[in-house]
């Protein structure tokens, strides 16, 4: 993931394009300082908040106008943290700061009326479908506390906070994982041509099929597939398009698929087709 810097906002924000020209906001304590105009950013650093803006008429600068009451924003992060403690047991020490920088920005940036997306919002509900329960809960104390109502995109960033928080990673890698996840469901629309909607049934269950092999994968727990010489012979296109997916795995989280997870996957690949195609 890279970008391209359009103007620095501040000492801690700058507005920026992403390659394929989506809007962001990326905010880190001096990362104002650091690039200027006209830099490309090939490496996005741990520390740094990646936000979708979804008018790039927008004026960024507003963003820089604070206007809350910042001790009801801490404690109804605090009442959020602790919901998460006890329905996920999340312990992270992290987790207040992350929240509350979060909810702070997404009042600010709904008070001024810019509007940011969640690009990834169907693949976190599926895949983080237990931190986005919570997310709607956090949604209906922000909404009671401080009278902001927010939409299924912020529950969304509430719900990678979670997620990130519970497996002690960072919000990035979280979001860099869905973004994984909705590549490879459009390269096997396009493979295969048919039109994704990663809302469906059959693209649900691919992506929590998807999710187990690698998380498998990555804790070395490899799925045993006796048939996989069979698989590679007579679904050779599913097993084409299972290359792709593995290069766009090993490029972007560098998990390595052994053989069985790969013929396994090809035929998650043509069950998914089926489905698209209303075929049994």
């Amino acid at each position: 993931m890279s970008f391209s810097v359009i103007k620095v906002l501040n000492n801690n924000a700058i507005q920026a394009e992403e390659e394929d020209g989506k809007q962001v906001v990326l905010i880190s304590k001096g990362i104002g300082f650091k690039y200027k105009a006209g830099c490309c950013i090939d490496k996005v650093e741990d520390d740094i908040k990646i936000y979708y803006i979804k008018d790039d008429r927008m004026n960024a600068s507003q963003i820089l106008k604070l206007s809350y009451d910042i001790e009801k924003v801490r404690t109804v992060t605090y009442e959020i943290q602790q919901l998460a403690r006890e329905e996920l047991q999340i312990t992270s020490e992290n987790l207040y700061e992350a929240l509350f920088d979060h909810i702070a920005f997404v009042i600010e940036r709904l008070r001024l009326g810019i509007p940011i997306e969640n690009p990834f919002i169907t693949e976190i509900r599926i895949l983080c479908n237990k931190e986005y329960a919570i997310a709607d809960k956090a949604g209906e104390m922000i909404s009671k506390q401080l009278n902001v109502e927010i939409n299924e995109d912020e529950k969304g960033f509430i719900a990678l906070h979670l997620y990130s928080a519970k497996r002690g990673r960072h919000v990035n890698n979280a979001m860099r994982d869905v973004r994984l996840y909705k590549q490879i469901l459009d390269l096997v629309g396009k493979r295969h041509g048919f039109e994704v909607r990663a809302e469906s049934v059959s693209s649900q269950g691919f992506l929590v099929t998807l999710n187990r092999l690698l998380v498998s994968e990555f804790h070395e727990k490899s799925l045993n597939m006796p048939v996989t010489q069979q698989v590679k012979l007579n679904m050779y296109k599913y097993y084409e398009t299972t290359l792709m997916i593995e290069k766009l795995i090993k490029t972007e989280v560098g998990i390595n698929l052994s053989e069985s997870s790969k013929a396994f996957l090809s035929v998650a690949v043509c069950q998914y087709e089926q489905f698209e195609r209303g075929k049994n």
